[in-house]
C-alpha cells in the first residue's frame, strides 16, 4: 500500500544492539613470516559496526554518510539480507533479515556505484526484460514504467545499445531504471552519483524524490557527496568507525547549519595576514577561523553577529574581496566527527 510520500508509522527495517565483526589474519613479512602465515597465523578481529540501533519507517528517505570504512556498506549488506550480524538483530518486514524469504526479496532492491546488476554485453532493454520475468511485472505495466522511466532520466533513446557502450552516467541511470523496475518497497543506494558529472548527478537526485514522494518508496543513500544529502533525504544518520554518532532529522541538522555564516574574506597581495595574537579578538562575536591561507581566511559566525563581525575585518585587514555565506553541511558534519570520539552515542 502506497501513501504518497508521506512517512507512515510502519516499520520497515530494524536493528537492534547489531554488530558486525571480520576475523582476519595478520601478514608476516620475511621468509620465517612467509612460513608462519601458513602454519601459525595471529588472527585479529575487526568490527565493522557496533551497538547500532536503528528503526526505518515505510516512506523515509535517509542519508547514511561516514568516511571510508565507517560501516556504511557493512550496514546496507545486514539490513538487505546479505550478510548476518555477529550480534544484536537486523530485521525488515518483520523478519530477521538474513532468513528474509523470495517474497521478501521481491519488495527490496539495491544499486551499488561501483557494482553492476544489469548484464554488460547487453542492451538495457534486454536487462529489463530478464529482470521482468525475474519480479514478474505485468507485460503492459513493465512497458509503460520502463518508458516514464528513462524518459525522466533522458536515457529512452539509449535503450537499445549495450551497457559497455554507454557513458558512466547512462550506465547508473539505467540501474536506478532497473532498480525500481518492480516497484519495491525499499531500495538500497550505495553512492549512486560517484563519478558522475553534475548534470547526472542532478538528474537522479530529482528523479530519486520523484519516486519517494509519489509511489511512497523507502530510500536509503550513502553517499560523500554533501549536495545529494541536502536536495533528496530528510533524515540524517552519520556513522564514524562503526558507531552512530548522529541519528535524526535533517531539518533539524540544518537548523543549526543555517545558524551560523561562513565568511570567506581575500586579502589584498602583500597584506598582513592571520597571527594567532588575533585570536582573542574573536571571542565577542562568537566566531572561529576555520580556515588560514596566506592571502585568503574562512570564519564561522552566529547569524546575529555578521553585522558587527564584518566591520571588525574591515578594520583588522585589508580586504580585496569578501563572501557571506550558509554554513556548509560538510563543515558542520566534519565538526560533529570532532566533536564525538568514536565511542560517542546516537545524537538526540
Amino acid at each position: 500500500m502506497r501513501d504518497n510520500g508521506r512517512v507512515s508509522d510502519e516499520v520497515l527495517i530494524e536493528m537492534r544492539a547489531a554488530c558486525k565483526r571480520f576475523r582476519t589474519w595478520k601478514r608476516k613479512e620475511g621468509v620465517r613470516g612467509f612460513f608462519a602465515n601458513f602454519l601459525a597465523r595471529e588472527w585479529q578481529t575487526v568490527s565493522a559496526l557496533e551497538g547500532i540501533d536503528l528503526t526505518i519507517r515505510r516512506g523515509e528517505f535517509v542519508g547514511l554518510i561516514g568516511a571510508n570504512g565507517a560501516g556504511k556498506t557493512t550496514l546496507l549488506k545486514c539490513v538487505s539480507g546479505i550478510t548476518p550480524v555477529s550480534a544484536g538483530s537486523a530485521s525488515m518486514f518483520g523478519c530477521d533479515s538474513f532468513e528474509l524469504r523470495d517474497e521478501h526479496k521481491r519488495r527490496l532492491s539495491m544499486v551499488m556505484g561501483q557494482r553492476s546488476q544489469l548484464w554488460w554485453d547487453l542492451p538495457a532493454i534486454d536487462s529489463f526484460r530478464l529482470l521482468r520475468e525475474i519480479y514478474p511485472v505485468p507485460r503492459e505495466v513493465f512497458e509503460r514504467r520502463v518508458a516514464e522511466s528513462a524518459e525522466r532520466l533522458g536515457v529512452a533513446d539509449k535503450l537499445q545499445r549495450q551497457l559497455r557502450n554507454l557513458s558512466l552516467g547512462e550506465r547508473m541511470k539505467m540501474e536506478i531504471v532497473g532498480a525500481f523496475l518492480h516497484e519495491p518497497d525499499v531500495v538500497f543506494l550505495d553512492e549512486p552519483t560517484i563519478g558522475l558529472d553534475l548534470v547526472s548527478r542532478e538528474t537522479i537526485r530529482r528523479h530519486l524524490v520523484e519516486l519517494n514522494r509519489s509511489r511512497g518508496v523507502t530510500i536509503v543513500l550513502t553517499s560523500h557527496d554533501m549536495e545529494d544529502i541536502e536536495e533528496t533525504c530528510r533524515r540524517l544518520v552519520i556513522l564514524r568507525q562503526g558507531r552512530m554518532l548522529f541519528d535524526g532529522a535533517l531539518v533539524d541538522l540544518m537548523a543549526r547549519v543555517y545558524d551560523r555564516r561562513a565568511i570567506e574574506v581575500h586579502l589584498e597581495p602583500h597584506s598582513a595576514g592571520w597571527e594567532e595574537a588575533l585570536a582573542p579578538l574573536l571571542e565577542p562575536f562568537s566566531a572561529k577561523l576555520e580556515r588560514s591561507a596566506p592571502l585568503s581566511l574562512l570564519f564561522s559566525v552566529p547569524a546575529s553577529a555578521v553585522q558587527r563581525f564584518v566591520p571588525f575585518l574591515f578594520e583588522r585587514f585589508a580586504i580585496r574581496d569578501l563572501a557571506i555565506e550558509r554554513h556548509p553541511l560538510d563543515m558542520l558534519i566534519r565538526q560533529i566527527f570532532q566533536e564525538r570520539g568514536p565511542g560517542a552515542g546516537a545524537a538526540p
